[in-house]
């Protein structure tokens, strides 16, 4: 493991924006609206309290999630993001790991504060991150479906810190499938550093070709489920017209863009549009709810 004497990387002072930079914020951003998007289709009263807290924790633990991770890829994004505040740096290693342990702590810390069910779901969470970045980043699939599992945890915590879980399913499968899919064609983009630092990926072990076709597998299946909400759960027309021309005619054009040229560049435009269009798909289920706003109470 590389010390950040061998990198030339600095120890003095550290820049609020370097540690916002390495959190990655837009991720976070949106992990703190999915905790929210969760409670409100949970299906049952809202506590504005509870879902604060939890929705903090998660940012928290993502964004440590986030440092860990750039702690550990330190040889492959000196290829692949040789930008980013350690391989630039503007961080250290141990800097950058004192800023993950402090972020855990915090986020577990906040799980005291809710209930039993938040805290065991945030304790899980910070400890898949952390293996996630040690290890099982670097295995063929199951790295990519970790990050699918915790993307959807993020909405069913939100439902957890109410006390009820049922109305976050049709938020959780979308995400997991989307998220799952855009970590694999992040894998493909990734591929000249990911195989310098001995990477298990996916597009590694099986070839690109048979990545890009689970990622369009699993763009098919999201697409295939975006009307079940409609036809089973009572969803709105509004959502099912949301889903179908601001995500699965996106993401349908994606996977064929994805198919046709699965180039370094390509990728790296589709994973960005993908993650965008989470936002979208957000957006039509809640707009989309077929039950009346929930009671709030503080």
């Amino acid at each position: 493991m590389l010390n950040d004497s061998e990198l030339n990387i600095p120890s003095g002072r550290v820049k609020i924006r370097d540690l916002v930079e390495l959190s990655r914020p837009l991720n976070g951003l949106l992990a703190f609206a999915s905790v929210w998007a969760g409670a409100y289709m949970s299906g049952g009263p809202i506590s504005i309290r509870s879902t604060f807290l939890v929705a903090t924790a998660a940012v928290l633990a993502l964004s440590a999630g986030n440092s860990l991770n750039d702690y550990f890829d330190i040889k492959i994004d000196q290829i692949n993001k040789p930008e980013r505040p350690i391989p630039s740096g503007r961080i250290s290693r141990s800097q950058a790991l004192l800023f993950s342990i402090l972020l855990l702590g915090l986020s577990v810390m906040i799980g005291f504060q809710v209930n039993l069910g938040s805290l065991i779901t945030i304790v899980s969470v910070c400890w898949l991150l952390s293996i996630y970045a040690f290890w099982l980043k670097r295995l063929p699939l199951i790295g990519n479906l970790v990050v699918g599992i915790l993307t959807a945890l993020t909405f069913v915590a939100g439902g957890i810190a109410n006390e009820v879980i049922q109305g976050t399913l049709p938020l959780s499968v979308f995400a997991f499938l989307f998220t799952t899919a855009r970590e694999i064609v992040k894998d493909i983009e990734d591929q000249v550093g990911d195989q310098a630092g001995f990477a298990k990926t996916l597009p590694l072990i099986l070839g690109e070709k048979s990545a890009v076709w689970v990622v369009l597998f699993l763009i098919a299946s999201g697409v295939a489920f975006s009307p079940i909400p409609y036809l089973i759960y009572g969803y709105s027309g509004l959502y099912l017209f949301i889903m179908i021309f601001g995500v699965d005619l996106v993401m349908a054009f994606l996977g064929i863009r994805l198919f046709l040229e699965p180039s370094q560049s390509n990728c790296a435009m589709i994973q960005k549009w993908m993650k965008w269009n989470i936002f979208v798909g957000l957006l039509a289920v809640c707009l989309g709810k077929p039950s009346r706003l929930l009671p709030v109470d503080v």
